[in-house]
């Protein structure tokens, strides 16, 4: 049976389906909610800045996306 560590307390989950985690790829709803508000806290940020060709690339994966 597959096994994940919850992103934010490390607690062991196993399921045979993701259908069977409701707050995939956490434990449970406190910890999804503690991991979003470190966020929008910016605590957790992504660092690597946009380059023209990383740009290029989105806009392909989203094209909807473009004005």
């Amino acid at each position: 049976m597959p096994r994940i560590d919850c992103r934010y307390c490390g607690k062991e989950l196993e399921y045979k389906s993701v259908r069977d985690l409701p707050y995939f790829p956490f434990c449970s709803e406190r910890c999804k909610l503690i991991d979003l508000d470190l966020w929008i806290e910016e605590k957790h940020r992504i660092e690597e800045p946009l380059t023209p060709e990383r740009e290029k690339e989105s806009e392909k994966e989203h094209p909807e996306e473009e004005a």
